[in-house]
């Protein structure tokens, strides 16, 4: 049962020893995380960005490294991982650290161990299981290629989730709800969540109903307080244009009033005021109305002009377009560094002594992107977004740490975590595109971003403000929703796919796969759903039985109502003669029995009664039934794939990897089944050099690339590369149709599946031989493709971790020939500033 710390924290408690170590009061949330750790207990902190709940996470690592027990520490995205490993390194030098994300492995064998989330269970996957279907040692894996090894039974004490909410993510969130379920029932979890809806019905499944067999309680550690309130302001402006346009002297007054300064919105207890959204309403339609358009650069610069002379800043401007965010921080010229500082002159020299520690620094000094970068943070001002180069993004993040950026550019994945002390948070725009559609701010996502603002211990007050010139002005309704709305509903991410019942039996289970899906959170919202049906075809019953009584007063015969039903239905559909004498009958009836039309009027509503009460059976059926249809359906398509076969024997069947199995359970990168068939039919690129291999496997990553400059078809100058590309989107329509057939969904996304933008660029780069050579492709090829450099190295890193799976691939089933080719390809990738080197290493 899930144990809900609501009250007051008791002033006398054995864990007062604990609270005494920090030289600072702490909340009452962060002291039942903590007795929650030392009681050998679970914990699900929920709490708003910045109110401290990452202090349980750094308890439970030092207490766990007293009792010379391991911790693997979680995290949603690389970036964050790398920075947790940076700032823990720094803070407990007597602890060791280890950092895997995919690109990079470091210190295998140490004390605590952080990653990304993928990571953690792919390796849990790869251990082996009892029949309850937990882990039980991931060390004696016979295929552990993660290289790194931990004895889950005797060494690791703790897993830190940190972002646990991912687990609402609609691409990544069955990842979190997997590890959960892979884990063992003694291995605890410090769990690290924004504000989610019903938190306490996700902390009861992660009890995994075992509480009340000596299984770990779950402890929700859940606070809503602010300890840095925010107030949220609109703004906007004027210029000389507008009084040009706008001659009424009142109008003009009203202008001046409520211009060039802050309005507020909302205030720090949550009281939303209704009556600046209307006097902001208005302002913008008499612009509106008058023609009157406020200059983007002039409007921003104004704002930071204000926030710079009301002591507002450091600032940051969220911002939902990475190439905006160049444009918006070339916009300013508004001087904002203090009078005395020494930044301009200093800062080049700083982030060239970083760069120095990369054997390669004088390529990353050339780069124009560095240069340009430079002379914003000569100015105070920092760029953070995804299509950076990550040593460049890394730069920021360290100029951030040292207090030298006083107004930062991002998008809103710098609200992931990454620590960064502002005063001030900016939104230049309230509606963002979701891939399919332009749409306003959830309130997850404006409170994620928005809580960045308030530093703890600093500030009294975070301020959240809105450029409301420079965006479309939410109604009322909508305003209030964007600002305080509920929380995220938490909903099951779970796929039962290829992968998951590969996965399952490389773990050793090789039989009942739907009973480990029946542990995830979907078999909860079946739950739901099945109590509904029950609860209608009981009172479907009821009305089945009232009506049946009911029938014993009609006037007339149910048989003729029955007949002159069956006649009044078949009537539409008869022609001539038979018609004739159906009408015949009809009013025959109607004139020997004259109550028939209401009779059978009644008699019919039973027959609607009775069919809906079938239709509600075959729901419930079907939701019974939905998570081992679907897993029957996935296993059959293995076995009529032939990557896995039946045996049969006298306790039934059980199901086994043949090698095109096992070869596809060893791949995550991509499709399984595809890349399998297309090693199989490509006779493992016997005849493929490792340039074209990388040609074949670049159409398989995403990258982005503008509508207009993207490649529709496989146009590749090499037809071999191109021939082999063809074979993978038929494997992939394949598979579609297959599912398309069967009525599945596996998580896949096909329609994004292929892209034929990287095949001939990334041939060329494996070309490119001299430092020169690849700054003038760069500078020349992918720039023609308008690829930002961050996102071509994101895409080459991909590819990179898409051919060590190969490789694994390759040493399982004693594939040498291409083992050697793929060994060739990551030096000719990973060159000049196209690498995964991190400046916190």
């Amino acid at each position: 049962m899930v144990y809900l710390c609501t009250q007051p924290y008791p002033e006398d408690t054995p864990y007062n020893a604990h609270f005494n170590q920090y030289p600072f009061p702490l909340s009452d949330f962060q002291k039942y995380a903590i007795e929650a750790i030392v009681k050998q207990q679970h914990v699900l902190i929920t709490a708003h960005t910045g109110s401290g709940k990452t202090l349980p996470a750094e308890f439970a690592i030092t207490h766990f490294k007293k009792q010379g027990k391991k911790v693997i520490y979680t995290s949603p995205i690389k970036a964050l991982s790398n920075q947790k490993y940076y700032e823990f390194t720094q803070k407990y030098p007597h602890i060791s650290f280890g950092l895997f994300t995919g690109d990079i492995k470091t210190n295998p064998e140490a004390d605590v161990l952080i990653m990304t989330t993928e990571i953690l269970m792919n390796y849990l996957f790869t251990a082996t299981t009892t029949t309850s279907g937990t882990v039980v040692d991931a060390a004696t894996s016979e295929s552990n290629t993660l290289q790194f090894q931990i004895d889950v039974q005797t060494e690791l004490g703790c897993v830190v989730f940190d972002e646990v909410h991912y687990i609402n993510d609609a691409d990544r969130g069955q990842t979190w709800e997997k590890t959960i379920l892979m884990l063992p029932p003694h291995i605890q979890m410090v769990m690290l969540s924004a504000t989610i809806d019903n938190p306490e019905g996700f902390a009861k499944w992660c009890e995994k109903g075992l509480v009340e067999q000596g299984g770990k309680q779950v402890y929700l550690a859940s606070t809503n307080h602010r300890v840095v309130p925010l107030t949220h302001y609109g703004f906007l402006t004027n210029n000389e244009g507008v009084f040009k346009h706008i001659k009424d002297k009142a109008t003009q007054q009203d202008i001046k009033k409520h211009t060039n300064k802050l309005m507020l919105l909302q205030d720090a207890n949550g009281k939303f005021d209704e009556i600046s959204h209307k006097k902001l309403t208005d302002m913008i339609k008499v612009y509106q109305e008058n023609k009157v358009f406020i200059n983007r650069k002039d409007m921003l610069n104004k704002l930071v002009k204000f926030l710079h002379e009301r002591e507002m800043l450091p600032a940051i401007v969220f911002v939902f377009s990475r190439k905006m965010v160049e444009q918006l921080a070339n916009d300013i010229t508004i001087p904002i560094l203090p009078e005395d500082s020494k930044l301009p002159f200093t800062i080049k020299k700083e982030c060239d002594a970083i760069l120095r520690k990369l054997p390669n620094h004088k390529e990353y000094m050339e780069l124009p992107e560095y240069i340009q970068l430079v002379s914003l943070l000569e100015k105070g001002i920092g760029i953070h977004h995804s299509g950076m180069i990550p040593v460049l993004r890394e730069i920021v993040e360290l100029m951030i740490s040292k207090k030298y950026i006083y107004l930062l550019f991002a998008t809103e994945s710098f609200a992931i975590g990454l620590d960064c002390p502002i005063k001030t948070v900016v939104f230049n725009n309230l509606t963002k595109f979701d891939g399919n559609h332009n749409r306003f701010l959830q309130a997850h996502e404006y409170t994620q971003m928005a809580g960045r603002a308030g530093r703890r211990g600093i500030d009294t007050v975070g301020h959240v403000v809105h450029c409301n010139n420079l965006f479309k002005m939410p109604s009322l309704e909508e305003y209030k929703t964007i600002l305080g709305g509920k929380p995220q509903k938490l909903t099951s991410k779970f796929h039962i796919s290829y992968s998951l019942i590969l996965n399952l039996i490389k773990n050793g289970c090789t039989r009942d796969f739907h009973l480990f899906s029946e542990k995830s959170m979907i078999q909860n919202e079946i739950a739901v759903i099945l109590r509904q049906y029950r609860e209608e075809i009981t009172e479907s019953e009821k009305n089945i039985e009232n009506k049946t009584n009911s029938l014993g007063t009609l006037k007339t015969a149910k048989t003729l109502c029955d007949r002159y039903l069956d006649l009044q239905t078949q009537l539409p559909t008869l022609k001539n003669k038979k018609r004739k004498e159906a009408e015949r009958e009809i009013n025959t009836l109607e004139t020997q029995y004259k109550y028939i039309k209401l009779d059978t009027e009644q008699v019919k509503q039973l027959y609607i009664i009775e069919e809906e009460l079938n239709s509600l059976r075959n729901n419930l059926y079907y939701n019974e039934q939905y998570i081992k249809m679907n897993t029957d359906k996935i296993v059959h398509t293995l076995c009529d794939e032939h990557f896995i076969e039946e045996v049969h024997h006298d306790a039934g069947v059980d199901y086994h990897f043949v090698n095109k199995g096992k070869m596809a359970s060893c791949i995550a990168e991509a499709h399984p089944l595809v890349m399998s068939n297309l090693c199989e039919r490509l006779d493992y690129f016997a005849d493929f050099t490792p340039t074209q291999i990388v040609g074949i496997l670049s159409c398989l990553v995403d990258v982005k690339v503008p509508d207009e400059k993207k490649q529709v078809i496989p146009n590749c100058s090499d037809r071999h590369v191109t021939t082999a590309v063809d074979l993978v989107n038929d494997l992939l329509n394949h598979y579609e149709d297959v599912e398309n057939e069967i009525r599945v969904w596996t998580g896949y996304n096909y329609a994004d599946a292929i892209q034929f933008d990287l095949m001939e660029l990334s041939m060329g780069w494996c070309d490119c031989n001299t430092e020169y050579d690849c700054k003038y492709f760069i500078q020349d090829s992918v720039a023609e493709k308008e690829i930002s450099i961050g996102d071509f190295n994101k895409a080459l890193l991909k590819i990179v971790t898409m051919v060590k799976e190969l490789s694994n691939v390759c040493e399982e089933i004693g594939q040498v020939a291409l083992l050697h080719k793929l060994t060739q390809i990551e030096p000719m990738i990973l060159k000049y500033v196209t690498t995964s080197q991190s400046l916190y290493l």
